[in-house]
């Protein structure tokens, strides 16, 4: 008894209260998360729970509810017959796939030109790119639709990919990334004879995996949502994507609760499936500029 009372009052006052302190912190930052995640998924638990019911077509229940009183698949049935789902998901695949691996190709070229690169203008150069970012998409809409008129690319493909296969603020970001990397693997790799887009494809690239991630799940959210473009440029039905396709027909619904949030559960599954796919690579992204801050 005397040993455990000698070893307590002998013992540092920053010990004996540091695990209380730190456990008060942890479990009112856990609490602080817990209420905030809750915000974030009660609209989409919301939401498919009214696309199951087909009394939503109906009447909206006054109290919301996370669980359908009549469960069923008719919302999801009526929004696959209506439209040609399999073609609109191909397009979208087709079109963010394509601009997703561009934009990270030239994108990262262009940051690693700013970052490790010694040539004339380079600090011009960079902030025109990092300029671009201030400027609206709707002011660059109406001259880029000209353009892709004069080449004769309208109802094409192209006209959905060529616009967005780079941008300010992926060669920013991989700029940033890429100029934390040592420069002594870069001189090691030239040392062994690799030519630049070599080291650029075997050195820079795997060391940016990370940022590469995050900057892929970014730009398939916004190519995947945009509606705005395709509308101008396709009028093709053919050619268009899901949110394209899900909006006109949202709209042809008209009042109709359960199918309309049907369609918007079909629009935005295949992007929760590629977060869920590239989740660990944005955590490793975020952990690693925490300790390199």
């Amino acid at each position: 008894m005397a040993e455990t009372t000698i070893s307590t009052i002998d013992a540092p006052a920053s010990h004996r209260w540091r695990l209380p302190h730190d456990w008060r912190s942890q479990t009112g930052m856990a609490i602080v998360l817990i209420i905030g995640a809750l915000v974030m998924l009660l609209p989409f638990a919301w939401m498919l729970a009214t696309s199951l019911s087909r009394k939503a077509n109906i009447s909206m229940p006054r109290t919301p509810s996370l669980w359908p009183p009549d469960p069923s698949l008719f919302n999801y049935k009526i929004a696959t017959d209506n439209l040609e789902i399999g073609q609109l998901y191909l397009n979208s695949l087709i079109v963010v796939g394509a601009t997703t691996i561009g934009y990270l190709f030239f994108c990262s070229l262009a940051g690693y030109a700013f970052a490790k690169g010694r040539f004339p203008g380079k600090t011009v150069l960079f902030i025109a790119f990092l300029a671009t970012l201030f400027i609206p998409f709707e002011t660059r809409m109406i001259p880029l639709y000209l353009f892709m008129g004069q080449l004769h690319l309208t109802n094409t493909y192209w006209a959905l990919i060529l616009p967005f296969l780079a941008g300010g603020f992926g060669t920013f970001l991989m700029r940033q990334t890429i100029a934390s990397i040592p420069d002594e693997l870069i001189e090691a790799a030239r040392i062994d004879g690799a030519s630049e887009f070599r080291i650029f494809w075997m050195v820079i690239l795997p060391l940016s995996k990370a940022t590469l991630a995050t900057l892929a799940i970014i730009n398939i959210i916004w190519r995947w949502n945009d509606v705005l473009w395709p509308l101008l440029v396709t009028s093709d039905r053919k050619l268009f994507t899901v949110t394209q396709g899900l909006a006109l027909e949202g709209h042809s619904q008209g009042t109709y609760t359960g199918v309309a949030l049907a369609t918007a559960v079909l629009a935005i599954f295949p992007v929760i499936v590629a977060y869920l796919f590239l989740q660990r690579y944005v955590i490793r992204s975020v952990v690693s500029s925490g300790v390199k801050g």
